[in-house]
Parts: structure tokens; sequence; C-alpha cells
């Protein structure tokens, strides 16, 4: 009998243990998504303007709910722009049997479900810190908001892109977010594709896997807002070239003050010595470079350059990267941030792009926090510092076009619903306790988050009971002896 109860510790440890790593394969929060933010000042016409190139278009790859036979039949996407004012939304829809025609307050209407966390609060909605807007392609059927407190202001406008399908462009001023001091904000997106009898088809979310987004905003994902709208399209051969290319004048003296650890001969002053051929290379992190201008100099244009080897040896470019200035080496302004998308994988190249004016400043600080690889490089940093009447000859393209909002159709806002009355969210919703994908879900008996949850504990449960079994069959074994 000892021997029969040591196995079945044993085993009863190995079924534990299995469930623990089963348990551990679900995430508690998001599961990763990545969004850059560029900048952008889109119109809001519900017209998928030139502009909108800027921006990282992103599925919503998640089924979370809806019936297992329609799941797949839609598809949607999304795409975020921002500027010091407000965040810019698209939301591209593909589904042939759209359902408009159902009353406002019914939950039975195909919508997006737009989640914002200014606070980046990462838990339960319930809390209030969070806001969810529901916004639907057809007057009169989008709540600003469904949850949360009203919203500041905002503009709504709906029509179809150049293959046909709806989209949706959405303005969202924040309550209490300063865009210009922020580095990133908490977001996900939702579509509702209901079926025609009311019941939820298929609903897709971007970031939460598991259907918990209307309740936590802990399945939510940070994304990072860029400092920049674009950057030189391949990059050029010299700094001075690219310079011109953005209309600027190019900073070329630098002192070298303080950094962080790089490989031999390939420390943090590398980036300052005009020398393409040497680099700032490390696989320690955070890293720091700071140097000394001649003067106090208002910064205009940011360069860096690639090194030696980022072509055979890729994901080696800084990946969460800010370059600041300071007057005092203590007190530290952001000038620009960004991500590994500012450089492409190829050696001694050298890349631009203009920013608003900062400063004046006298030191300038580069930091970076990681990398694809492990190992980050960068050959060059550079500034600019341009004349105010050569910068007032730029002639820049006209990518967004004047629109006369009093002239659109398809499109709302709080002027010009202040004549009607504009939609509210139901007391369930609006406390959070319910929402209308959650009301149909429930009359058809879907009040699982997904099916995830529901193999692992299959899966769990399987284990236990095949240790169990184990145990009593050699129980038997032992009393036939």
């Amino acid at each position: 009998m000892k021997h029969l109860h040591t196995a079945a510790r044993r085993l009863t440890l190995i079924a534990l243990a299995s469930a623990l790593l089963l348990a551990l394969a679900v995430p508690a929060a998001a599961i990763g998504e990545n969004m850059g933010i560029s900048t952008g000042t889109p119109v809001i016409d519900g017209q998928v303007d030139l502009i909108w190139g800027r921006a990282d278009r992103q599925k919503l790859g998640y089924i979370t709910g809806g019936e297992k036979g329609k799941a797949g039949a839609s598809a949607a996407f999304v795409s975020v722009l921002w500027d010091n004012e407000a965040l810019y939304f698209l939301f591209e829809i593909v589904d042939d049997d759209l359902v408009l025609d159902q009353p406002a307050d019914s939950g039975k209407n195909d919508s997006i479900y737009l989640y914002i966390d200014e606070l980046g609060y990462f838990g339960p909605t319930s809390e209030g810190y969070q806001t969810v807007i529901s916004l639907t392609p057809a007057l009169g059927k989008s709540f600003y908001p469904l949850l949360g407190p009203a919203l500041r202001d905002y503009e709504m406008a709906f029509g179809q892109n150049e293959d046909g399908h709806p989209v949706i462009e959405f303005r969202y001023v924040p309550h209490t977010l300063v865009l210009s001091e922020t580095d990133e904000i908490l977001l996900d997106f939702q579509y509702n594709d209901m079926a025609k009898d009311g019941s939820l088809a298929c609903r897709l979310n971007w970031s939460d896997m598991l259907g918990e987004a209307f309740d936590d905003s802990s399945s939510w994902t940070f994304c990072k807002l860029r400092r920049s709208a674009s950057v030189s399209s391949s990059g050029y051969p010299t700094a001075q070239e690219a310079a011109s290319a953005i209309n600027r004048t190019l900073v070329t003296e630098y002192v070298f003050r303080e950094g962080s650890d790089g490989y031999g001969g390939e420390g943090p002053g590398n980036l300052w010595d005009g020398n393409v051929g040497t680099k700032f290379c490390t696989g320690s992190f955070p890293m720091e470079s700071i140097a000394m201008l001649r003067t106090r100099m208002v910064i205009d244009g940011i360069i860096m350059a690639t090194a030696n080897d980022n072509d055979p040896y890729n994901g080696r470019a800084p990946d969460d990267w800010k370059i600041e200035g300071s007057n005092d080496h203590k007190n530290w302004e952001t000038i620009l941030a960004g991500d590994e998308t500012f450089f492409k994988e190829v050696n001694y190249t050298y890349f631009s792009v203009p920013v608003e004016d900062a400063g004046p400043y006298r030191y300038l600080r580069f930091t970076n926090k990681s990398t694809k690889s492990g190992v980050c490089q960068v050959s060059e940093l550079l500034v600019c510092s341009t004349d105010a009447g050569v910068k007032e000859a730029e002639k820049h393209p006209q990518d967004v076009p004047v629109v006369d909002k009093d002239t659109l159709v398809n499109y709302e806002s709080p002027k010009r619903l202040s004549g009607t009355a504009a939609n509210t969210a139901p007391e369930s919703e609006a406390d959070g306790t319910g929402s209308p994908d959650a009301r149909t879900a429930e009359a058809n008996g879907d009040t699982t988050p997904g099916l995830l949850p529901v193999l692992i504990v299959c899966g769990v449960l399987a284990v236990i009971i095949a240790a169990l079994t184990v145990v009593k069959s050699r129980q038997r074994e032992k009393e036939d002896e």
C-alpha cells in the first residue's frame, strides 16, 4: 500500500503541475498586439484620404463570440493617427450582410466598439476610468459614449472605401490626457456582426482574445504614439543629403559627455563623431549617450544612420528610442521618440525627419530600451537647426482636402446633434453591467468568454481523471495479489 500511496502522490503532483502549466498558458492580460500611432490630421468626412496611408493598419483578428458557422464571414480593420488635439480612428468593415435597421438602443445593429483608457488603469471597466464608444455606419445609431463619461468633443462620419466596403472615421478629443506629453495610450477595438434575427453572428477583437474587453481593460493593449508622421522612404548615403531632403540645416559640431557601456571600440561617443564607419553597439539596455552643442539651438530635424552590418544582421535598429533636449543636464524634454520603423535594414544609410521647433537646447540625450535581436547599433545621430526664413519657403503637399462640414450628410458631432436627442447608453450598459452583444449572447446561450478557457478546463480534468484511473487500477492489482 505504501507504494500505491507514493504513486498516488506523484500522479497528483503531475496533475497539479500540468494544471498549473495550462493555467499559465492563458494570458491574464492582452496577448501583446503592437501598434504604433503616427501623427496626422485627417478630415472626418467618411472618405479614406491619402493621409491614412501614414497609419499602421491592422486587422481585428480574434473571434471572441458568436455562432461558429458564421465566424469568418466578416472582417474589420483599424487605423489610428494623432495630433496634439485629438486621436483619429478609421474603421473599415468587410460585411456583405450589414444590419443597420434595428432601433438604436436594441443592441442589434452591426457596430464597432472603440475602447479607450486614458489613465491606463488596466482593470475592471466598472470603475469608470474607461470609455467605450459604439459606432454604427448609420445616422442616429451610435453612442457617444456607451460606457464612461460624456465625450468632451468628437466627430463621426461614414462612407465607403474604394472597394465599396463601409468605413467609419472618428475623431476623439481626450478628457484629461495631454497627447503632446504622452508616450502611449491603452486601446482595443471590437466589431459586433449581428444577424438579421438579432443574434450575435460574430464578434471580432483586436487585442482581447477571451471576450473580456467590455468588462476589463487589462485585455487591451498600450499603443505607442510616434512623434513623426513619416521618414525618408529609402534613406540617403550622406548626412547632408538627408538634411537637404527635409529642407533643414545640419548641425555638425558635438561634444560627447557621457553614456552607457558599448562593446569594445563601439561606445556611446561614436554616435556623435561624424563618422558613419564607427558605431554605438551594445547588448545592454537601457542604452544612453549624451552630447553638448556649442551653443543653445532650436532643434527642427533629426537624422540617424545605420551601421556597417544592419543588412546581414537584421533586428539591430533601436526599437524603443527617444531623443531629448536639456539646458541643465538634469531636466529633459522629449524632441522625438520612435521605434525600428524609422530605419530600414541597410548599411551606412542616413534617415531623416523634420520635427516641430523644440528648444532651444544645449544638451542632447539619446536613449533606447530594446531591439528585436537583443543587440542594438546606431552609427550616427545628428540634429538640424534651420533659419526661419528657409522653413517659410517650404512647400507642403496638400494631402488633406478642405471640406465644408455643413454639407456632409453622413456626419455626426455635438454641434450637428445639438438640435436632436443624442443617444445615451441604456442604464444596464452605462453602469458597465451589460452590452448589446452581451445581451444577445446570453439570449443565445453564448455566455462563455471564448473557446480557449473551456479547452483548458477540459484538459486539466482529463489529466486528473487519467491520474485517478491509474491509481485505481494499481490498487485493484494489489488487491488481486
